[in-house]
This record gives C-alpha cells, structure tokens and sequence, in this order.
C-alpha cells in the first residue's frame, strides 16, 4: 500500500471511530435519560423552581451546558450558598441538571417552566389524587403561611414584595390559587415540591378568614 493509501486507510478509521465513540455516548445519554421517570424530573424541575429561582431565574440555569463535574461543583456551591436542598433533593436535582443541560443537548430546550406545565397534573387532579377531599385548618395554616408566605406577603397577608393576599380575588378561584401555589407565577417560585396537598389547602383555609 502506497504511503497517500496508508494515510487516507488511518483517516478513514479515525473518522469511523469517532462516529461509533458518537452513537455509543448518545446512546448511553438517551439511556440515561430513561433511567429518570416522568415524576422525578417534574420533582427535580419543581425544587430548582421552588429552591433555586429564589435567587435568581431558571433562564441562567437553562442556558447552561455543562459536563456532570462542572454540574457537581455548581449544585453544590449553591447548597452552600443557602439553597435548602435535601442531601436527596440535591441528588435529583443534580442527576436532572446532568442529563437535561449536558453539553450535547440543543439550543432550544424548553424552559423549565415550560416543562413543568407540560407534564404536571392540574391543580383538581392534584388534588383528586391525594387522600381524598381535603379539609383546611385556618389554625394551622397561621403557622404554616408565617414560615412560607409571610417573608413576601407581609404579616397578616398585608403585602410585601409580594400582594396582599387578604380579600384577594384569587382565594375564590381555588384552581388559580393551587396553580399558583404549586408551579409559581412571575417572580413567586414553585412551592409544589415543599409543601404537601394539606399544607396548602390548610394556609389557603387560613387566608380565606382574613
């Protein structure tokens, strides 16, 4: 074989090995990202929104594209920083951030809020699917509302950073309330993943008598 044969033979090779390394790390992405059910991506997308949006927008973490090491020495700095994360909840966040914003994947991935109304249950089969018709507990929900809601509603639902609450329309449009409760609105972030179905019917039962 001629020396021009030789070199274009190893090209061709290296190029043939590049393409298969290619298909195999697809394959093992795509692999992965089946290893992560519906439930707890929606879980990880949730906490990111309840815990991480606080301080600044999903659209910074959207943007990101970042190999798992770069992802694991971020998610931990904002743990340190102050993120309330679960040493679970930091797991699944972490595994989530890895396999949705890896540096393969495209341009135009849908925004984390755009996921979670995609494929989150409405606010009534949310609902519907804990244990039965819930009852709220204003006397609880006092408690409750004072260490979630009152740093940005005011005491008393007075307003703060954020509205007033009491005698608010949206009290009386029970699917707005769970919807906004539990996937967030604006500058409010999720609160799905941190407070249970009874928690936010008790706060809203709370807010119903001021």
């Amino acid at each position: 074989m001629s020396m021009p044969q030789r070199v274009s033979s190893l090209i061709l090779a290296t190029v043939l090995c590049t393409t298969v390394g290619l298909v195999v790390i697809t394959a093992a992405q795509e692999e992965d990202r089946a290893s992560l059910s519906p439930a707890q991506a929606r879980r990880a997308a949730t906490l990111i929104m309840a815990r991480c949006a606080v301080c600044h927008t999903t659209d910074l973490i959207s943007q990101q594209r970042l190999p798992a090491d770069r992802w694991t020495v971020t998610v931990e700095k904002m743990v340190h920083w102050g993120a309330e994360l679960s040493k679970d909840d930091t797991a699944l966040v972490l595994r989530y951030l890895i396999i949705r914003n890896h540096p393969g994947a495209p341009d135009d991935l849908p925004t984390i809020e755009q996921e979670l109304a995609m494929s989150e249950p409405t606010p009534n089969q949310s609902v519907a699917a804990s244990d039965g018709p819930l009852t709220g507990l204003p006397a609880r929900g006092a408690g409750l509302y004072a260490h979630n809601c009152q740093a940005c509603h005011g005491e008393g639902a007075a307003g703060g950073v954020g509205p007033t609450l009491a005698r608010n329309l949206i009290l009386k449009n029970e699917g707005a309330f769970w919807e906004t409760v539990l996937h967030g609105r604006g500058p409010m972030p999720a609160w799905g993943a941190v407070l249970s179905h009874q928690d936010i019917a008790d706060i809203h039962a709370w807010l119903a008598t001021r």
